[in-house]
């Protein structure tokens, strides 16, 4: 594990085990929050994990005591790999990158007023990835998502 600041006040952090490489990374950002990216790939440099964001410098204890907690939670949902081969085989694309190509569809089909399921099935993505992309390119804020709270939540698999 190392982790170094850059120039810019970013910290980064790598992390490399038995099978996976990952690297987080955050930078202030001008409202005085931390912008925040967390990628982990595969041996052959698939990304498995991809994690974007920001946290209010007040929110930052509170993550770090709830997190631990929350990830541990998922941990024990994920049930054997053929629950999680199941998912893929459903949603293809899931954890994928999104291509500009498939955000030019993915818009031209909620600006013509497709259902997220529809959409969804079209892309291989997940409803929930549907609206958090729709969300991140700034077509629906977090409270028409349904994101408790108005969560700024960058990405999103349900």
């Amino acid at each position: 594990m190392s982790a170094y600041i850059l120039p810019e006040q970013a910290l980064v952090r790598e992390v490399t085990g038995p099978n996976r490489t990952g690297q987080i990374s955050a930078t202030p950002s001008a409202d005085g929050r931390w912008e925040f990216s967390l990628i982990i790939c595969d041996g052959d440099g698939q990304v498995m994990t991809d994690l974007t964001g920001v946290i209010a410098p007040d929110d930052v204890s509170l993550v770090l005591s709830v997190l631990p907690l929350e990830v541990a939670t998922m941990g024990a949902w994920g049930g054997p790999p053929t629950a999680a081969a199941e998912r893929r085989r459903k949603h293809p694309n899931l954890y994928q990158k999104w291509t500009p190509a498939e955000e030019a569809d993915l818009l031209q089909q909620f600006q013509a007023g497709e259902a997220y399921a529809e959409i969804a099935r079209s892309l291989g993505r997940t409803v929930g990835g549907v609206k958090a992309r729709l969300v991140r390119l700034g077509h629906l804020t977090p409270q028409q998502a349904g994101w408790p709270m108005g969560s700024q939540r960058a990405t999103a698999d349900a």
